[in-house]
């Protein structure tokens, strides 16, 4: 079969005699249509950061990478009950979407069924929507508090969608990124308001769109009405500036402020943290997703509350794989989706 095989940083290629998989007994084969590259798979080919299985399928031609894929079943495994040959389902796993077939274990962290009316597209969006709505819970956003958004790519998009989409009753939503295309996408998903911190002041701005306290304590200081900070970025090393979870802290409001973590880090930071002293902040660490999450995330798009397709910014069929990662490390794209399905 076809696959793209990952070797080191900045160096992908496509082999086309990569054995197709068999499954095991609890484990079914889908024959791949469509596979995103994710935040974490660009972490890998910029730095090999966060290699192994977590990110790559291991196979006797190579690892292949890809976690974030749709398709159709093909084969299933001896001890396969509640799936079936024929079936379209989500797969998240270790690795291996970008290929013809890859083999899924059969749970519901890894697998779900697609209902009618969302297409491979939009279904590959899966995970990332779900990972969004998990973020969503544990920020438990109050009536009236002001929620920042920290990176708005397809994560931190799929916050904004799952905020709207469950009529969370926040104050302002404020996105921060410094690509214009996403800040862009982000209003028309329903960002109050936006800022690109490479042409504004960013604590600045925040201080304007939610309002401030002055406090005298341990100094004096205008401290930003900021309930909650969702941070999809993390740490890029090429990142200038403090780091996001550091500037996070600076704007969260006085008291009873909770950070989300997401965004994965590339190296290790150093860290300003008097704030989460003085503020008394909560900082909450999220990986992943429920799985009632995957089936929730797909049941927004069946319903047609949340639009995923519209971030879909660029598509490569598979042979264009380097391309691929390029253009979603660009800074512009929103998401890249490799497709597969002939």
């Amino acid at each position: 079969m076809k696959a793209a095989i990952f070797h080191d940083p900045y160096q992908i290629s496509v082999r086309g005699d990569v054995p197709k998989p068999q499954p095991g007994p609890d484990e079914v084969i889908v024959k791949v249509e469509a596979c995103g590259i994710c935040g974490s798979d660009m972490h890998l080919y910029r730095t090999n950061a966060h290699r192994g299985p977590s990110l790559l399928r291991e196979t006797s031609s190579g690892e292949i990478p890809g976690h974030e894929y749709s398709g159709t079943i093909v084969e299933i495994g001896a001890n396969v009950r509640d799936y079936s040959v024929g079936e379209r389902v989500v797969g998240v796993t270790g690795g291996g979407g970008f290929a013809e077939y890859v083999p899924v274990p059969v749970n519901p962290y890894q697998l779900v069924k697609m209902p009618e009316g969302v297409s491979f597209e939009e279904a590959a969006t899966t995970e990332p929507l779900a990972d969004a709505l998990q973020m969503v819970r544990l920020a438990q956003v109050q009536a009236g508090e002001n929620v920042v958004v920290f990176g708005v790519g397809i994560i931190g998009l799929g916050v904004i969608q799952a905020l709207r989409a469950q009529a969370v009753p926040a104050g302002k939503i404020v996105a921060i990124d410094v690509a214009d295309t996403r800040l862009e996408m982000a209003k028309k998903l329903g960002a109050t308001d936006v800022i690109n911190p490479r042409d504004q002041d960013l604590q600045a701005e925040i201080r304007a769109i939610c309002g401030f306290t002055t406090l005298e304590f341990p100094h004096r200081a205008e401290v930003p009405h900021v309930a909650v900070v969702i941070d999809c970025a993390g740490y890029l090393q090429h990142m200038k500036g403090p780091a996001p979870l550091e500037s996070a802290l600076q704007m969260l409001q006085p008291a009873g402020g909770r950070i989300v973590c997401f965004g994965a880090y590339e190296g290790k930071v150093t860290l300003d943290l008097m704030p989460l002293i003085n503020k008394q902040a909560r900082i909450i660490g999220s990986m992943g997703y429920a799985p009632e999450e995957l089936t929730q995330a797909l049941q927004l798009m069946a319903e047609k509350k949340v639009d995923r397709g519209q971030l879909v910014s660029d598509r490569f069929p598979v042979d264009q794989i380097t391309q691929a990662f390029e253009t979603q490390g660009n800074g512009k794209a929103i998401k890249v989706m490799v497709n597969l399905g002939q």
